[in-house]
């Protein structure tokens, strides 16, 4: 039976496979899963902190149905019938498609937060308050989308921009998206005036808003999804037609107005080896876990496991321990995408395909 109330409902996207912070990310325990940076799985971490905003009855998990043992061991107070499960990965579209068809079935037209389970926040107190002011702006404005900004610290071409009309104030109009830009696109964006912004991929709705949207953008595949929301089979996952390209394409297809709470959040997607030393170099430190580095230079220990790792007369290394197996890379190739997945291929095509 639908729920009409008005209290926020949430959903944490976590079914990415995070390849690019492998080996910590592991086929079968994604990074989302795994105490990165800080001693409790990204998952647990981001639950908490809805947590505060959100009855967590009301909070939902959206990832795959292969990650469905790891998510469950990581939900603390979220009920283990609130995942939202897909058997392929479909792309980030179709788990948002998903998860507000079936937020749209249980509670109706509730204000929803929408967010990452990989994300680091070193601001919590700042997040919180602009997610309550996202909810503050659907209540003003229940036909718009709010995205979360994050005011840059600099370049980067892996990330998603935001490019506003530079009102300033607590909520701008925003302009245009902009995903994973060159410097060069963003250097004239920025001479053009406005402002501009990391998208958090942290999102503000009203579900049967954004329903509607797609809907109106993709009726039949939305027409899928929905029956699949509706029927929401035991342990099984969305296995149909898919939507290719950025989650938000659609809302804006359909004409939705877009807003940007912009904020100084200490934020990090930790997506790549290059921004999770980044943030452990702004912690000053240089491993996960304990290790003791002894005459070495320029390396990183990932103690997935909790034992300790010495490092005596080495540089250039990635050291990576799970339970199961101890890895060893070059540090330069693991920084680089292209070199890394040629890695990961050199191990699928060996005997020891389970240590991917």
């Amino acid at each position: 039976m639908t729920d009409t109330s008005d209290e926020p409902v949430a959903v944490i996207l976590a079914g990415g496979q995070g390849s690019r912070l492998w080996p910590i990310s592991r086929d079968r325990r994604p990074k989302q899963f795994q105490p990165v940076v800080r001693d409790r799985p990204l998952l647990t971490g981001t639950i908490e902190r809805l947590s505060e905003l959100v009855d967590p009855s009301r909070i939902h998990v959206s990832t795959r149905a292969r990650f469905a043992d790891a998510a469950r061991e990581t939900l603390g107070p979220v009920p283990p019938e609130n995942l939202i499960l897909e058997e392929d990965p479909a792309g980030p579209a179709t788990a948002f498609a998903l998860s507000i068809a079936t937020l749209a079935h249980k509670y109706g037209n509730a204000p929803a937060l929408i967010a990452p389970s990989d994300h680091l926040i070193n601001e919590e107190e700042a997040f919180n308050a602009a997610s309550r002011d996202m909810l503050a702006q659907l209540v003003e404005t229940p036909t718009s989308m709010v995205v979360l900004g994050a005011e840059p610290s600099g370049f980067d071409a892996s990330l998603g921009y935001i490019h506003t009309r530079g009102e300033g104030g607590g909520v701008e109009v925003i302009e245009s998206f902009f995903e994973k830009p060159d410097q060069d696109t963003v250097d004239k964006l920025e001479g053009e005036g406005g402002s501009l912004y990391w998208n958090t991929a942290c999102y503000g709705v009203r579900v049967q808003q954004a329903c509607d949207a797609y809907r109106a953008a993709l009726p039949l595949i939305f027409d899928s999804i929905e029956r699949f929301a509706r029927a929401r089979p035991d342990s099984v996952g969305y296995r149909g037609a898919a939507i290719g390209g950025h989650e938000l394409y659609p809302l804006l297809a359909a004409g939705m107005q877009c807003l940007v709470v912009p904020r100084h959040l200490g934020w990090s997607d930790v997506g790549t080896w290059k921004r999770l030393e980044q943030v452990l170099s702004d912690q000053r430190v240089t491993s996960i876990g304990p290790s003791l580095q002894l005459e070495t230079e320029d390396v990183l220990v990932a103690s997935m496991d909790g034992r300790p790792v010495v490092t005596l007369g080495t540089t250039g290394l990635i050291v990576v321990t799970h339970e199961d197996a101890v890895y060893v890379l070059d540090k330069k190739k693991a920084l680089d995408a292209g070199t890394l997945e040629h890695l990961r291929s050199l191990l699928a095509a060996s005997t020891r395909e389970d240590l991917l």
